[in-house]
């Protein structure tokens, strides 16, 4: 009985709630008085409701009987309590709708003879959180029938009408005052009952009342006191069933899974019905594995999933929830078992039935957590981006549904409006005689026709005006967006010739400082700082290129919070010391060398950007790198705090944009862009991202950076850590480069470190050096050659010397990423320009060192190595 589910309207499924039954929703207030009816209560509240309390499965496969006989029948009135009897008993299906739309249009049709008729489908098709079918009556309607029926006690289910339409409209506690009105209009304890249930329930599904578990446990234990020892089974299945989930999710799992021990034999006897028993077992498997009793939890799960279902969303939650046990089992049969789960689930997505965009966005993130715990982080990404634009696609179309549902309300009553008033007009010709209503009809069809052309030339102008002021519009945001780019770009190249203007004044001054020992120190380090200004603004205008581009394909993989840290530490200590301030990195007891998952290169910019902005615009006191536990467990926080003057409220949201400095003299290095980027970065790993930053008291930028399943790999060596080879000191170095200047000074440097070095600007000219069996025990490469590439002489290389697995080091100023992906299909590490040389060296050394033993080659490390 997949009537009890319970569907919030942002998409979450909520039918292992609602697992109760009773359609009708809710209205106002009762009224005071009005004569009783007590046949209709005799076969309305105590039969169709409360057999549908007794025994969903029973109280199905009577209903349909019923229905079936029903239709033969040539009296309406049993076609119609046939209907309501069976909607009352059944889920809510499209042939539901079917059903519902029949069967009111009879009724309506019927006219004032029918309206206890009219009344009971309306109440019966009228389920808990469910958007009606289209010719259900609006709730006013619906009160003001059961006003003119006058038996006070329908009252019980117009209000519980009202209640469900402001739970559709997200207005949670007026759902709750009026199933407290329904409360007091029961005429049973089973009413009282499920008054009480639809009240914990409509609290269970509020996200804006906060911590309501204590009232939720006292209105289902009043509920579950009132059906205890009656054969009500249905709704003391569903008030324990939600009465557990209250339990668990307060950490008293020893109580909810005594309840749960009570309502399985409920749901073996059929008590919910099938759909919603196999929907109610798999949600206790889910409990379950949360648990870690996992054996348990699958013998539950495969145990409901033997129930018989067609419909889609009890199918997606059924592989969903199997793939959420799968990922906690983390074998390899369940890995197997889970793919299969995908393909089924990917199916079920497919049928048109299921297709809405909030329900695909749920299950993607679900096959995202299950790629997750399998170290499948591509896949992982993949699901998750379709999630996001599923969720996006979701409130898009809500939108669009509200609009319509507008436009629709605002064409009935033009309509009617328009049908007033020609029924006023027949009647005052009517009344003419037959020759001026001849001549009168005849310039009535020519006004009709002539306002018919006006009123489509009115609407095709509209339409014009609408598509013209669209296209306006977006060449407007076309314009300013190019303006905002062009003075972005006109200041980045400002900001680019100030280093670039100081090396040249500098080159220029070269021969006389090496005349003088002294002053030659002091202008190396400043060549120094202006080039490494130079080349952090390229990186940059790089970064940001590739994801405002989306050329950036992020490379999840475990990184190591330890190595993080200590880059920051060695990084940013002088520099905030110089400034006098106190660099703090704390990470949190246990913490220190947890993996999390996420892209090393991307990660390593946005911690480096926010300590960078944090010494940058603090002027004493400290900057902290503060590292602690998320309360789920399954993440950390990561926090840069400073205390700094902080950012007034109007400019929190100016920071993240690009080429914003909020206080430009303390910020005479960078382009301006390093939070834009931070903004950018982490929207794409899907890190939570926050601020937080009242004036004058500082600024603490925080990440959420899930935790990785994978082994803790040992932190690596430092830089200044020799690398022990075969080959001479440290290793022999092939480069190919076609630019003469940049392979010199690049085999200079590489020889300074102690490396054995051969240049080429081919494939050919390195082999012609090579001999005596000396072979290279790493490639670094330019990627455009002349008339050839690096990736093709690599290729030359490798199979010259018989070396299919030779390191490889690209280094290349192109953002594509294509070419990052046929890299790492040559398992060839990528570096981008400008490299710095502490980056080149660290780089260099880990491609020399040798695996240990986890099977990741040199294919592994990302530009970000």
């Amino acid at each position: 009985m997949a009537r009890y589910e319970s569907r919030r309207a942002g998409g979450r499924w909520r039918g292992w709630l609602a697992c109760l039954l009773l359609p009708a929703q809710v209205a106002l207030a009762a009224p005071s008085g009005g004569s009783i009816d007590q046949a209709w209560r005799d076969r309305f509240v105590m039969g169709s409701f409360a057999d549908a309390m007794r025994h969903a499965a029973r109280a199905e496969k009577r209903a349909a009987a019923a229905l079936e006989a029903a239709k033969g029948s040539s009296d309406p009135r049993t076609r119609l309590r046939a209907a309501a009897d069976y909607l009352m008993a059944t889920s809510a299906t499209a042939t539901d709708c079917r059903l519902t739309d029949e069967s009111l249009a009879l009724a309506r049709s019927l006219g004032p003879a029918y309206e206890r008729e009219l009344f009971d489908l309306s109440a019966a098709a009228s389920i808990v959180n469910r958007k009606p079918c289209k010719t259900e009556l609006t709730v006013t309607e619906f009160d003001a029938l059961g006003q003119r029926l006058g038996d006070p006690a329908r009252q019980y289910f117009v209000l519980q009408a009202k209640a469900a339409e402001a739970s559709r409209a997200g207005r949670f506690n007026d759902a709750i005052q009026f199933t407290a009105q329904q409360r007091e209009q029961a005429i049973t304890d089973v009413q009282t009952a499920y008054a009480l249930y639809q009240m914990a329930l409509t609290d269970s599904v509020s996200t804006t009342l906060g911590d309501r578990t204590d009232n939720m446990r006292g209105w289902l234990q009043q509920a579950l006191a009132l059906v205890e020892h009656s054969d009500f089974e249905a709704i003391r299945a569903s008030i324990m069933f939600l009465l557990f989930r209250v339990e668990f999710g307060a950490g008293h799992r020893d109580t909810a899974f005594a309840l749960m021990n009570q309502v399985q034999p409920l749901l073996r006897g059929g008590a919910l019905g099938d759909e919603t028993g196999a929907f109610t077992a798999i949600q206790f498997a889910l409990a379950l594995a949360i648990a870690g009793r996992l054996p348990q939890a699958l013998a539950l799960y495969d145990e409901g999933a033997r129930w018989p279902t067609q419909e889609p969303n009890t199918l997606a939650m059924r592989n969903s929830t199997l793939l959420e046990i799968l990922g906690r089992v983390k074998t390899p049969e369940a890995h197997r078992r889970g793919l299969e789960a995908l393909q089924q689930l990917q199916q079920v997505m497919a049928d048109p039935a299921f297709g809405i965009p909030s329900r695909v966005a749920m299950s993607k993130r679900y096959a995202a957590r299950f790629h997750e715990a399998f170290g499948d982080y591509r896949e992982a990404l993949a699901a998750l981006k379709a999630a996001n634009e599923a969720s996006t696609e979701a409130q898009a179309l809500a939108n669009e549904t509200a609009r319509a549902e507008l436009r629709e309300k605002l064409d009935v009553a033009a309509k009617e409006q328009e049908n007033a008033r020609l029924k006023a007009d027949a009647e005052l010709q009517a009344a003419r005689q037959r020759g001026w209503i001849v001549a009168f009809a005849i310039a009535a069809v020519g006004v009709l026709a002539t306002g018919a052309a006006l009123a489509l030339a009115v609407r095709r102008g509209r339409r014009l005006a609408a598509v013209s002021a669209e296209l306006a519009q977006r060449n407007t945001e076309l314009e300013q967006l190019s303006a905002s780019r062009i003075r972005m770009l006109a200041a980045a190249c400002h900001d680019l010739r100030q280093p670039a203007h100081a090396l040249g004044m500098l080159a220029e001054l070269g021969a006389d400082a090496q005349r003088d020992p002294d002053r030659f120190g002091t202008w190396l380090a400043r060549v120094q700082r202006s080039t490494a200004a130079l080349a952090e603004m390229l990186d940059e205008l790089m970064d940001l290129g590739r994801l405002d581009g989306g050329h950036y394909a992020p490379q999840l993989s475990p990184v190591s919070m330890h190595e993080l840290l200590q880059e920051v530490k060695l990084h940013f200590e002088g520099l905030a010391a110089r400034k006098g301030l106190r660099l703090e990195v704390l990470p949190a007891p246990g913490l220190a060398e947890v993996d999390i998952v996420s892209d090393r290169h991307l990660l390593r910019r946005i911690v480096f950007n926010l300590v960078s902005n944090a010494v940058k615009y603090t002027d004493t006191g400290f900057v902290r790198v503060k590292l602690s536990a998320d309360a789920t467990g399954r993440a950390v926080q990561l926090a840069v705090q400073d205390s700094g003057p902080g950012i007034p409220p109007d400019k929190l949201d100016d920071v993240f944009r690009d080429y914003v400095r909020l206080n430009p003299m303390q910020a005479a290095e960078g382009l301006g862009i390093g939070l834009s980027i931070v903004r950018r970065a982490s929207e794409l790993l899907g890190h939570s991202l926050q601020l937080v930053s009242p004036p004058g008291e500082g600024t603490t930028v925080s990440l959420r950076l899930p935790l990785s399943d994978a082994p803790h790999a040992a932190a690596a060596a430092p830089v200044s850590t020799p690398v022990a080879t075969g080959h001479g000191p440290r290793g022999v170095l092939a480069v190919l480069e076609n630019d003469v200047d940049v392979r010199e000074a690049m085999a200079a440097l590489l020889r300074r470190w102690g490396y054995t070095v051969h240049a080429g600007g081919d494939a050919q000219a390195l082999l012609a050096q090579f001999g005596g069996g000396e072979t290279p025990d790493l490639v670094v490469t330019d990627l455009h050659l002349d008339g050839s590439d690096g990736l093709a002489e690599l290729a030359r290389l490798r199979q010259a010397l018989h070396l299919p697995g030779l390191p490889a080091l690209l280094v290349t100023g192109d953002l594509d990423a294509a070419i990052t992906e046929q890299a790492q299909a040559a398992q060839v590490c990528v570096a981008h320009k400008p490299l710095a040389p502490r980056k080149l060296s660290a780089l260099v050394q880990r491609l020399l060192t040798p695996p240990a033993g986890d099977g990741n080659g040199p294919g592994a490390l990302t530009a970000s190595a």
